[in-house]
């Protein structure tokens, strides 16, 4: 097992299917893979559904 893993923060704009907005922060080890599947996760969902990744600058003015 590899004794070193990194992780990192991501910024996420989060879309519900009735077009609701948030923005949220997650720790993660691997950015593509997690927004991918989150992007699986907003198709199923339908609707307006969706996620972005944004800066960190974009979510702390966002979630004033």
């Amino acid at each position: 097992m590899n004794d070193s893993l990194i992780t990192r923060d991501v910024f996420a704009r989060h879309t519900d299917k009735d077009g609701n907005v948030h923005v949220s922060q997650h720790l993660v080890w691997d950015s593509d893979r997690f927004f991918t599947a989150r992007r699986a996760d907003a198709a199923k969902e339908g609707g307006k559904a969706d996620i972005q990744q944004i800066t960190a600058e974009q979510y702390r003015k966002e979630r004033k």
